[in-house]
């Protein structure tokens, strides 16, 4: 177990992995970023250079990094004392070490989306000031607190805001196809958030609420399910919009099937989380392939 002695960059690399696992969210990215692209150029004909994609998939990565780190200051002292075997909680890395992260990474991102153009820069910063409103819960962070689904739908519009960013980037236009887009990757995003949080009632932390702990473990896997049925009709949506039903009527069925797992009885906590990953991951793969 690393110490807080060990070397910074060996102290770093553990928090990411622990906290911000670079694989698994490059992946996420690269697939958002992807799929915006592929729906976005469809449309106008144009094209995207790798280094621009490169760029903006790097600002997006960038920005779900500092809002992780943001996510460290505004919770520090619950998560210290269910999470004591954490990186941070241990002293191996500390909040101002985080901090200061966190500022390198919006320079980096500032400076990325100013290189990739004015209207992407804009965008980017509508991103920016929302992720420093939700920094300071909107001002209302007692009253969200105590109400965790509130919590999430006021903080997943920063996911719409991420893809805005990159249909910016690419120049789509801003039609129906934008529309559906943005609606997809939200719902599915917040389908995303909500199955991270769905646990046994034997796997439920003290002092740390869950949305099985709000709304119980049968009604947060009807939300769940329901989310994913959601953006299951969105890709059909998107696919009857591309004049490819049969494929949206497919990618419908498979959010059919993971609903009907997330339905079909008890399993852990790791296992929802898989499920609720595996949507959103198939959501961005879905809608290149509805692009292609």
């Amino acid at each position: 177990m690393i110490s807080a002695s060990a070397p910074l960059s060996a102290r770093v690399w553990a928090y990411l992995l622990e906290r911000f696992p670079p694989v698994a969210y490059t992946l996420l990215v690269g697939l958002f970023t992807t799929s915006a692209f592929a729906l976005a150029t469809r449309q106008t004909r144009s094209s995207v250079s790798a280094d621009e994609a490169l760029r903006a998939g790097a600002v997006v990565l960038l920005v779900f990094l500092h809002l992780r780190l943001m996510d460290e200051h505004k919770d520090h002292e619950s998560d210290a004392e269910a999470y004591p075997e954490r990186c941070l909680s241990r002293g191996v890395v500390t909040l101002p070490l985080l901090f200061k992260l966190g500022v390198l990474a919006v320079v980096v991102e500032a400076g990325l989306a100013v290189s990739l153009s004015r209207s992407a820069a804009l965008a980017w910063l509508a991103c920016l000031v929302f992720t420093l409103l939700m920094r300071f819960e909107f001002g209302v962070g007692r009253w969200l607190n105590r109400h965790l689904l509130v919590y999430a739908i006021t903080h997943n519009p920063v996911v719409a805001l991420l893809a805005f960013f990159l249909w910016t980037v690419a120049g789509g236009a801003h039609d129906r196809f934008m529309g559906l887009y943005i609606g997809i990757v939200s719902v599915g995003s917040l389908a995303f958030e909500i199955g991270r949080k769905i646990r046994l009632p034997e796997e439920e932390i003290v002092g740390v609420e869950s949305y099985s702990s709000v709304l119980g473990k049968p009604n947060a896997d009807r939300l769940l399910a329901g989310l994913r049925l959601l953006t299951g009709v969105g890709l059909l949506g998107l696919g009857a919009a591309l004049d490819q039903v049969v494929l949206g009527g497919i990618a419908l069925g498979v959010q059919v099937a993971l609903a009907g797992v997330i339905l079909s009885g008890p399993r852990r906590a790791k296992v929802t989380e898989g499920v609720a990953t595996m949507g959103l991951l198939l959501d961005f793969v879905w809608i290149w392939v509805l692009a292609c």
